[in-house]
């Protein structure tokens, strides 16, 4: 009988799988006997095979083991060892595969690192998962890697994955959402938290003042407490509540003393902080203390440096988004440069805050796809060993979230892959999510991406300032964008299953948007179908925080739901 599974045949130290049993210990979490059985369903899918599941008291002729058992070689033991951070060790030996880590969550890696580079598979979001074909698969006798992540902390704040525990896993993400263990990173307070400390409402621009004594006392007071109440918490947050670019601490005399011998605002947010730090670190050893260092507070001080238990988070809200951070010649990124510099020598955990996407206009065409890639080379060669890629997490999206969010979470999993490799994931997450007419949707990546290039954009630029023609020409704007709208047409067409028809659909409708946003013609009937199709497939918000208005009146263009 012909076999019909993406893997035709695979083999483990020259046996085939279809001998192989699934051990995990009996005494460990919930959630390694759950990572087992998803193994199982993984290896069924790839290869037709199912394997039985079982803890460690029981045993087959040839095993696939996992985490810490009593079966454990001493090489095995040595590899597990000089594992860091939620990495992992594999080794084909004696009639077993060993997938082992730092503990559960390391284990889990293990497996989705070894489903991915063994066996063809990509976690692309929760319904898209995709084995690529493969003749054979052998893991010779002798098998053996060590992985550790180069980044701690990893987050893509990107729908398909945020808030969806097993994909979050899969993809290696390991944010701020709670496990069945506490495997996962868990913040019990997460930025912006001064006012929260202080048991206030949070207020855009208010900052209060930090050589107060009864405010040190009750942010004291209130961490503690956060911590009681979050036993797994590993960081915590004591940052400035969030501002408008013009935005600024405390001036009393105290602060702005500290501020001006510091040569920033982050002088009395640092000292602050510090202060903190150095009083949790005894009750709390495990926990550190992250703060930003977001607009006014962006510098590193001249003078002090963080605490070794404190994490900063560097913002890079004013970067341009159509450029690398590295380039030389746009102003924005060039400060930014000399403060990451600054930072990555004073601080041992050093975290970033990016931006990958448009705030105000989430259905907007936003092409950062390339530039993704060089500033995660960036980040990683000016030691950040943490990221949050912020994204659209509010609602389903018409602009590529799914493709930024893998291709975000793959980058951060492991930096050190090439641009050709980089390019290679996204060409094949186009073929398999939007078909046989992908090649459109590539080109169409390539030319809108040129053309933000040539006028450059930031975070909250209107889609008509960087997406239009660079002399200012409508009908040359016109024409461009009726010709992208061509390209997913074509892609359209080409769809043969539903599920990529209905992808190419979903992700057709940025280029509806922008046509119809800066091109809006009253006897454009395309509004309403735009429109109906955006609850079609229920897409909730068109902005940060602005949920998708209820339309009845289609004279006015999309353009209304903004302020110009």
């Amino acid at each position: 009988m012909k076999n019909e599974f993406p893997v035709k045949e695979m083999t483990i130290g020259g046996i085939d799988i279809s001998e192989y049993a699934i051990i995990y210990p009996k005494d460990g979490s919930v959630s390694l006997r759950k990572a087992a059985e998803l193994l199982a369903r993984m290896i069924q899918k790839a290869t037709g095979h199912g394997l039985a599941v079982m803890d460690d008291t029981q045993s087959a002729g040839h095993e696939i083991v996992l985490d810490t058992t009593g079966r454990d070689t001493e090489k095995l033991k040595q590899m597990r060892a000089s594992v860091q951070r939620d990495g992992y060790a594999l080794l084909a030996e004696g009639g077993r595969l060993y997938i082992t880590g730092t503990g559960a969550r390391g284990t889990r890696n293990g497996i989705f690192a070894f489903l991915e580079a063994r066996l063809g598979f990509r976690f692309y979001t929760k319904d898209d998962i995709v084995v690529r074909s493969a003749d054979k698969v052998e893991i010779p006798e002798g098998t053996g890697e060590v992985y550790s992540p180069r980044f701690e902390y990893r987050e893509t704040y990107w729908l398909p994955s945020y808030g969806n525990m097993e994909l979050s896993s899969m993809q290696r993400i390991n944010g701020k959402r709670e496990g069945d263990d506490g495997i996962n990173v868990e913040y019990a307070l997460f930025v912006h938290t001064l006012s929260i400390l202080l048991d206030e409402p949070h207020q855009v621009d208010y900052q209060p003042c930090l050589s107060d004594e009864k405010v040190y006392r009750k942010i004291l007071s209130n961490v503690r407490k956060k911590l009681d109440e979050n036993p797994y918490a590993s960081i915590i947050s004591v940052s400035q509540n969030d501002s408008y670019a013009e935005g600024r601490g405390c001036q009393c005399e105290k602060c702005r003393a500290i501020d001006e011998a510091e040569g920033t605002p982050m002088g009395s947010l640092l000292t602050f902080v510090n202060r903190i730090a150095d009083a949790i670190k005894d009750d709390y050893p495990h926990v550190a203390v992250d703060t930003l260092a977001y607009r006014y507070t962006r510098k590193a001080p001249k003078t002090i440096v963080p605490a070794d238990n404190v994490i900063i988070r560097l913002c890079s809200i004013e970067c341009d988004c159509a450029h690398p951070i590295s380039d030389a010649g746009i102003e924005g990124n060039v400060k930014f440069k000399k403060d990451i510099e600054e930072w990555a020598r004073i601080c041992k955990r050093l975290y970033v805050w990016d931006y990958t996407t448009n705030f105000p206009y989430y259905l907007a065409p936003f092409p950062n796809l390339y530039n993704i890639y060089d500033n995660m080379q960036f980040f990683k060669d000016h030691h950040v060993v943490g990221l949050f890629e912020q994204g659209n997490a509010e609602s389903p999206t018409v602009e590529f979230g799914e493709l930024r969010g893998y291709l975000i979470s793959r980058l951060m999993w492991n930096p050190d892959i090439s641009r050709e490799e980089y390019l290679g994931l996204m060409d094949e997450f186009l073929q398999d999510y939007y078909g046989a007419g992908w090649r459109n949707v590539r080109e169409y990546i390539d030319r809108t991406t040129a053309r933000a290039a040539a006028n450059g954009f930031e975070l909250y630029t209107r889609p008509d300032k960087y997406l239009a023609a660079k002399d200012g020409d409508e009908g040359e704007d016109i024409a461009f964008w009726n010709e992208m709208l061509a390209l997913w047409d074509r892609a359209v067409d080409m769809a043969e299953a539903t599920a990529q028809k209905n992808h190419v659909r979903q992700s057709r409708l940025q280029v509806e948007f922008y046509i119809l946003y800066a091109h809006f013609d009253h006897q454009d009937r395309r509004y309403e179908a735009f429109y109906r199709q955006l609850k079609e497939f229920g897409v909730k918000t068109h902005c940060e925080g602005g949920k998708l208005p209820e339309v009845t009146d289609f004279s006015q263009g999309p353009g209304q739901w903004y302020a110009r």
